[in-house]
């Protein structure tokens, strides 16, 4: 063989070792991935899916009917429903009625005009909550969901039984740094194509973009008074590693009456799917649902 023929086999080899390490290190995240893809092609689920118009958009929503208090999943920003692919077999299964929502300009649900707001967000979800007769919900919010989540439970506390906030803050000062000044950038090409892929946003993508950045370094704007006047449970799972300071995280449980912080110390801000067994058993304890 020649030198040519060695490289492009040396080339090969390494590309090779590179993606067994890849998917090793992966390997929980395809996993889950993988068991949400066999749950949903053979447990049949068969959601109900639909969209309410208000406030200028359709909010695309999909709802696993079951027994309970309804839990909503509201995901984060510049992502969608199918962010939660590692809770939501296990949650359906356990025969609670689950719901999951396309925040305002991600996934199927329309941008509409204006800019974004947390209030907004937490108004769309009210709207949802109306349309199909939830008296009350559980619920489980990540990164933007989470902070749209503590807006819903101090505005409508007779509506919300429980808050879950993964990796949340409650005002622009809760995030590090690092995260402000990305925030206040646009992204790159490559950025700009993984947000268009994984938040089904399509040609409105770029315009999602712009306010999602605007909204996350002037919202939310939940005060200390605001914070203890929630009444609800809640818990509070931020990861050492997070875009949310953790100081601010502190400080936010020691508002809330009752709420208790749990932190993931080598974790960063995808801890459902990063620490999706770990979260679980969270989800299961906080709301009394039982782990398959």
């Amino acid at each position: 063989m020649g030198l040519k023929g060695r490289r492009v086999v040396s080339s090969v080899a390494v590309l090779t070792g590179l993606l067994v390490v890849g998917l090793l290190l992966l390997m929980p995240i395809s996993g889950n991935f993988a068991g949400y893809l066999w749950w949903r092609y053979t447990a049949d689920p068969h959601p109900q899916t639909g969209s309410i118009y208000t406030d200028g958009a359709a909010i695309h929503y999909q709802r696993y009917p079951g027994q309970g208090p309804a839990i909503l999943l509201l995901h984060g920003g510049l992502s969608h429903r199918l962010s939660w692919f590692s809770q939501l077999p296990w949650l359906v299964s356990s025969g609670r009625e689950v719901v999951l929502i396309d925040s305002r300009g991600h996934g199927r649900s329309d941008l509409g005009d204006g800019e974004l707001s947390y209030e907004r967000h937490a108004a769309d979800v009210m709207a949802v909550m109306a349309a199909l007769h939830l008296r009350k919900a559980d619920i489980i919010g990540w990164s933007d969901g989470g902070n749209t989540a503590l807006v819903l439970a101090h505005l409508h506390p007779e509506r919300i039984n429980r808050v879950l906030a993964i990796s949340a803050n409650y005002d622009p000062s809760g995030l590090t740094a690092e995260a402000r000044a990305d925030a206040g950038r646009p992204a790159n090409a490559f950025t700009y194509w993984i947000n268009r892929w994984w938040t089904e946003a399509g040609p409105k993508t770029q315009a999602l973009e712009g306010r999602i950045k605007r909204m996350w370094l002037s919202g939310p704007n939940l005060t200390p008074t605001d914070l203890t006047g929630i009444r609800c449970p809640v818990l509070l799972i931020v990861g050492g590693r997070d875009v949310i300071r953790l100081e601010h995280a502190e400080a936010m449980a020691g508002l809330i009456p009752g709420a208790r912080l749990e932190v993931v110390v080598d974790g960063g801000h995808s801890l459902p799917v990063t620490e999706a067994g770990w979260v679980n058993r969270e989800i299961g304890g906080f709301l009394h649902v039982p782990l398959p």
